[in-house]
């Protein structure tokens, strides 16, 4: 059964269908840190933006990089892994890999990173 967000229409009194909010980026985002990623080669600067809507999304903490998110920023998989290494190596993002899951990324902003547990999570 598909569920469908309502609003109260004021003029009228009934309930309609609400339409769907746009997508926004949460910032502040620094600056430097987009210039740095913007310098990378390929799709660098696309995940980049992609990894700071998930990070506005989860409130700073250590997340997953989603196919959505790579999707609505025009990013292929292998493009995205691509750029993830160079954004680590840049030392942009701090990212922990395991076999059969979607990498779990901590934005690095002014030197300083979220710290991941031993187990790899957040």
């Amino acid at each position: 059964m598909p569920v469908k967000r309502l609003q109260l229409d004021r003029i009228t009194g009934k309930l309609v269908e609400s339409p769907k909010a746009a997508l926004f980026l949460r910032g502040p985002i620094p600056l430097d840190w987009l210039g740095s990623a913007a310098v990378l080669p390929g799709k660098t600067l696309n995940v980049g933006i992609a990894l700071w809507w998930l990070h506005g999304m989860t409130n700073g903490k250590p997340f997953k990089l989603t196919q959505k998110a790579l999707q609505t920023l025009n990013v292929e998989r292998d493009a995205a892994s691509a750029a993830l290494v160079r954004l680590e190596q840049a030392g942009l993002i701090q990212v922990v890999r395991q076999p059969g899951q979607r990498p779990t990324v901590a934005m690095v902003v002014g030197g300083v990173g979220v710290r991941f547990s031993e187990s790899g999570g957040k």
